[in-house]
């Protein structure tokens, strides 16, 4: 039981180290952001596209703000599921009342291959784009784009050899439910690795022409379900980097009952095990974490009941250094986020010592939906069923206009506006 306890303890402890140091990756990151002072005066001509299934609650606000970006030369483009959609009728009306000279709207025309519904709309919106223009970005209608926004995610694309810009995902709980707490528990972990392992976040994303307009990219978005995780193998192949921009940290307040919590969180593992390198690296970590830290605590208790005070104290003294070690890069790189979100003019609430207090269940509930992402080949999404027995084999099951959710589970049921 000993040499058990002492792998285990080892186990955790190489983890948390590992987690510190992708901690201090991201922490530096937007500590350098905070330091300077000025902007950036690269304004390439560029076109952003915002695919709608279904009317999302922040859409007005992701109108107002992505119609309003302190750029000089851009277009909108916006491109609707479905004719019967409720999102056409709504952008129809915002335009009519907030005029935009430089906004199209288009509806879906129908499947570029088998993939998902949004990568479809990316796919006939991308062949649509003017040829002056250098810059392609995108991002969903739960992000509400602040006025610097398209000026902050385009500018690392003036390197020559960065050809992917990301922004990065922030849960902001307004609510204290167990799955609104368990998301943003998951996420503030879940973005080391993502900044660390250069996983894109789909929700705001900014592509140089380079990478837009090469072939490889549309071939591989009219493959794929997901938008954004298969970058990273793009970017790869066409000899490109991929940079996160803290100032393009997009809050979000929504809450999310635990079910759809997990099923968000399965979904979203989902996407890294078909189209991320680093998969089973994520994997590894998180299910073993899982199994390290259950072992190490039953053998903790059967230690103290023994009378083994010295082995249990031992055991004990691993648990509290390598969760440690996860919760004070968190800690930390929260108060940053929130610096930066301040520094722009906004500002959310932050729940520190509730956030930690849900940490500890969190790495459980990740374990289970790491098993359920290895299984899952059916995915319910925003109402349209895909069967994906493997990455680039995509079939639509079942598909209808979108449908609102029902009265009775109300606003906690919109996972995901993206299509």
């Amino acid at each position: 039981m000993l040499i058990l306890a002492t792998i285990c303890a080892f186990c955790l402890l190489c983890f948390a180290l590992l987690n510190l140091y992708w901690g201090h990756r991201v922490a530096c990151l937007y500590q350098t952001h905070l330091a300077r002072t000025a902007d950036s005066d690269y304004t390439p001509s560029a076109t952003v596209l915002l695919s709608l299934r279904g009317n999302d609650p922040f859409l007005s606000d992701c109108l107002h703000g992505l119609l309003n970006q302190d750029y000089p030369e851009y277009q909108v483009k916006i491109i609707v599921d479905h004719i019967d959609d409720p999102a056409y009728s709504f952008v129809a009306q915002y335009l009519a009342e907030h005029d935009h000279p430089h906004c199209d709207v288009s509806i879906r025309e129908g499947m570029h291959g088998n993939c998902g519904l949004k990568n479809a709309s990316l796919v006939q919106a991308i062949g649509e784009v003017d040829e002056e223009v250098e810059v392609v970005a995108w991002l969903d209608a739960d992000v509400v784009p602040h006025r610097s926004w398209l000026r902050e995610l385009v500018s690392p694309l003036q390197d020559p050899q960065t050809g992917v810009s990301s922004g990065i995902r922030w849960y902001a709980p307004q609510q204290a439910n167990p799955g609104t707490m368990v998301r943003h528990a998951w996420n503030t972990a879940a973005l080391m690795q993502m900044v660390s392992l250069e996983i894109p976040w789909g929700g705001s994303i900014a592509l140089s022409r380079d990478v837009f307009t090469h072939p490889q990219l549309v071939h591989s978005l009219s493959r794929m379900l997901w938008d954004d995780t298969g970058l990273k193998s793009i970017a790869t192949r066409l000899d490109r980097k991929i940079a996160f921009v803290p100032a393009a940290t997009m809050v979000n307040t929504e809450s999310i009952p635990f079910h759809s919590c997990f099923r968000y969180m399965t979904r979203q593992l989902v996407n890294a095990r078909f189209y991320h390198p680093h998969w089973w690296l994520i994997a590894s970590l998180g299910l073993m974490t899982a199994v390290a830290q259950t072992t190490l605590l039953a053998l903790g208790v059967l230690f103290l009941v023994q009378g083994n005070l010295s082995a249990a104290a031992a055991s004990a003294g691993a648990l509290l250094v390598s969760n440690a070690c996860v919760a004070l890069p968190i800690f930390r790189i929260s108060l940053l986020i929130h610096q930066t979100v301040r520094a722009r003019g906004d500002d959310f609430r932050r729940q520190p010592l509730r956030t930690l207090g849900y940490l500890g269940m969190t790495v459980y509930f990740f374990a289970a939906a790491l098993l359920a992402a290895m299984r899952t080949r059916m995915i319910d999404w925003r109402g349209v069923l895909y069967h994906v027995p493997e990455p680039f084999d995509v079939r639509i099951m079942h598909y209808e206009p979108y449908q609102p959710p029902r009265e009775s589970v109300g606003q906690f049921e919109i996972e995901n506006i993206s299509l």
